[in-house]
């Protein structure tokens, strides 16, 4: 069963206002993953992809290299990654201590065939424990025609699955990571998302995406997140908090971005993406 419950917006003094409902963390733990949720206003929406298109026409054919992280070169993108309507649902999967790894993108062009194969990111993110979940953010609808993701649900409580690089040129994962087993997918679940709404997903559970055959762009802003105590595998990271306090200092903590894309901004994001293109790159 799909959640497609409203987050509640409960303010009393023993719980988060946008918090998730128990059975809406119920059917995270279950099937791991929860979708739909209403997440952002069509105008907030709107904005939001004015702002990221904007982003594209500065950097132009060198865009898709410059926005990975791109809450660390603008105000925007970090109030995203930092909006309670956000956190604090992830404050109720992962605990009261919580930093955002990354953010990307999974865009697709109208017609271009682009895909992501079945996977799993615990595969190859080098983070542990695997207390970690990713937000997909839809900024524009997410329709059975543009490929929306496909859940297999119950999944990420099974083993982590071996995985082959084919590097495909039309695969939107850095190095075309995919399942060698054979899997049944019979029961995959398609998660079609309006503008605006978001997914939750384990990073265990197996995932993937086909072409967009529809007439717009499919745009998916993505959040990484995960407990404070989870630690890379694959060197020096960086991350930010977003909730709590950390203790443990697994991670180089980014603040939040005075000006946009400032001298000291750029150095920053351009060494914190270097960073993490070399751990993903890196079996």
């Amino acid at each position: 069963m799909l959640s497609s419950d409203l987050l509640r917006q409960d303010d009393s003094m023993d719980s988060l206002p946008h918090q998730l409902g128990p059975e809406q963390q119920l059917d995270y733990k279950r099937q791991g993953f929860l979708a739909p949720v209403r997440l952002f206003t069509n105008s907030e929406t709107r904005q939001m992809r004015t702002e990221l298109e904007a982003f594209e026409s500065r950097f132009g054919s060198q865009a898709a290299a410059n926005r990975t992280d791109i809450h660390l070169l603008q105000r925007w993108a970090w109030q995203a990654v930092t909006d309670p309507r956000v956190v604090n649902p992830l404050i109720n999967l992962l605990g009261p201590d919580l930093l955002l790894w990354s953010t990307q993108w999974f865009i697709k062009e109208p017609g271009d065939g682009m895909h992501v194969s079945l996977h799993q990111d615990a595969s190859y993110w080098g983070l542990e424990p695997h207390d970690i979940a990713t937000v997909w953010i839809a900024l524009s609808d997410a329709g059975l025609k543009t490929g929306p993701m496909t859940f297999l649900p119950g999944s990420h409580l099974g083993k982590l699955h071996l995985h082959v690089n084919t590097y495909e040129k039309d695969n939107l994962l850095s190095r075309g990571q995919t399942i060698s087993d054979n899997l049944d997918l019979n029961s995959g679940i398609t998660v079609p998302l309006n503008a605006g709404e978001m997914s939750i997903h384990h990073v265990r559970l197996v995932h993937g995406s086909g072409p967009n055959l529809s007439n717009d762009r499919r745009i998916g802003m993505v959040l990484r997140y995960c407990a404070c105590h989870v630690k890379q595998t694959k060197g020096a990271d960086t991350a930010v908090l977003v909730a709590g306090e950390d203790r443990f200092n697994h991670f180089e903590l980014l603040p939040e971005p005075k000006t946009d894309f400032g001298a000291v901004e750029t150095s920053r994001h351009k060494k914190a993406v270097e960073k993490l293109q070399q751990i993903i790159h890196t079996d």
